[in-house]
């Protein structure tokens, strides 16, 4: 539109110019009678349309500058919207996650992902956190949220630590379940989902069973919700169960975490 008022306005000096000469030469060199006629007649068949033309396209000019400003506002408040909607949900995610119960003579100390890393099987099996040895961060400690068991720490510097996910294949977790108290090794192999590996094919387990660290190992205290029981099949000539786990936590969403120290005696 800016193209065509500018061009528009360039001739329209011009001719409006030249409309004001023939007029002017009619008006001077005419009969009286005549002059009137003629300058009603180009006034009105000439001048009037041509101005009432050039004022539409300086109107439409300035609404188009209104409305370039109009979508740039839109813009700006659009972003702003999301950006409080977001401080809305993260709000509601901490005050969910102070919620939940965490194991006595612990301390959580929160933080946030700051990266996620190791896509094998379209899973992460490693996270960066935005906390390290500056914080008394330092290897092994646990990772949890609101819904579970997520990992341990794997590596600190002064200002981050690396999480081992337990997604990563080499990741093994002491569990037991938390009805029957039976015992078995937690496990994420590099095909298919998460297992709960070594569990005698004469436990007593079912579909819908909540899988919990068992306390052995030295790293996850006892108590920690590792995930749910999904499926269990009994292969012949097995000593084994198959089992089948749903995580408790979901790490293709992680986002607020906390790590988890011993209180100070």
């Amino acid at each position: 539109m800016s193209w065509l008022f500018d061009l528009f306005s360039k001739r329209s000096r011009n001719i409006h110019f030249g409309l004001v000469v023939v007029l002017s030469l009619v008006l001077i060199l005419g009969h009286t009678k005549v002059n009137s006629f003629v300058s009603q007649f180009l006034l009105s068949s000439l001048y009037y349309p041509f101005f009432k033309i050039r004022s539409s396209v300086e109107n439409a000019g300035v609404r188009a500058s209104d409305l370039d400003r109009l979508q740039k506002a839109l813009v700006e408040a659009s972003v702003k919207l999301s950006m409080c909607q977001e401080a809305q949900r993260e709000n509601d995610r901490l005050r969910a996650a102070l919620g939940f119960e965490h194991p006595p003579g612990y301390r959580l100390t929160p933080a946030k992902i700051v990266s996620i890393s190791g896509f094998g099987r379209h899973l992460p099996n490693s996270a960066t956190i935005n906390r390290g040895a500056k914080d008394s961060i330092f290897a092994d400690l646990p990772i949890i949220n609101q819904d579970g068991l997520i990992g341990r720490v794997a590596s600190v510097t002064d200002d981050y630590a690396t999480i081992q996910l337990l997604t990563d294949p080499s990741h093994r977790i002491a569990a037991r379940l938390a009805g029957s108290r039976e015992m078995g090794i937690v496990k994420y192999p590099a095909h298919g989902g998460m297992m709960l590996d070594n569990f005698p094919v004469q436990g007593d387990i079912s579909v819908g069973d909540t899988v919990l660290s068992s306390g052995l190992g030295g790293v996850y205290p006892a108590g920690l919700k590792i995930g749910t029981v999904v499926e269990v099949s009994r292969p012949e000539n097995n000593p084994f169960c198959r089992v089948k786990l749903k995580p408790a936590a979901n790490v293709r969403s992680l986002e607020e975490i906390f790590v988890l120290r011993l209180e100070p005696q």
